[in-house]
């Protein structure tokens, strides 16, 4: 059975520092999908943790560095 948890519908990290959004808490399992869509995961949720608006996710900062070089080179 789902439990309703303060963080579903949040960006955390598991115990692997994958970030993703939690969206069911069944036991002591928490199921995360990426935040781009696809396929959910499972991990511990003793190991769950909230993401602070500072901490910046490996996809976030690849998709700001794509934008510093296209501007080096002039693409926009």
């Amino acid at each position: 059975m789902s439990g309703k948890h303060p963080l579903i519908g949040k960006r955390v990290s598991g115990p692997d520092g994958k970030v993703g959004i939690l969206t069911d808490v069944m036991g002591t399992t928490a199921y995360l999908r990426p935040e781009r869509g696809g396929r959910e995961w499972p991990v511990p949720l003793a190991d769950v943790e909230p993401v602070t608006e500072n901490a910046q996710d490996s996809d976030t900062l690849s998709v700001k560095l794509a934008v510093v070089n296209k501007r080096s080179r002039g693409e926009l």
